[in-house]
């Protein structure tokens, strides 16, 4: 796969370091397939940065969840 595309203004302000923006996220926690699908779009939520959708999923940090007590 090539390069990334440069980012616009609107993506550096709003998408840079936004767990949504498909290029934050890691690559080994997708397959193939799925890895070049989320490459192609713009955001995992399909937003326009800095819109009303954008500004209420933007996220830019997780905390680990230990889901082992909720495990059947």
């Amino acid at each position: 796969m090539g390069e990334l595309a440069e980012m616009t203004d609107a993506q550096e302000q709003w998408c840079f370091g936004c767990v949504f923006y498909p290029q934050n996220l890691p690559r080994f926690a997708y397959g193939d397939e799925d890895w070049v699908e989320l490459q192609q779009m713009a955001c995992a939520y399909e937003c326009v940065p800095g819109e009303v959708d954008c500004l209420s999923f933007r996220k830019t940090s997780c905390s680990v969840v230990d889901l082992q007590p909720v495990a059947k």
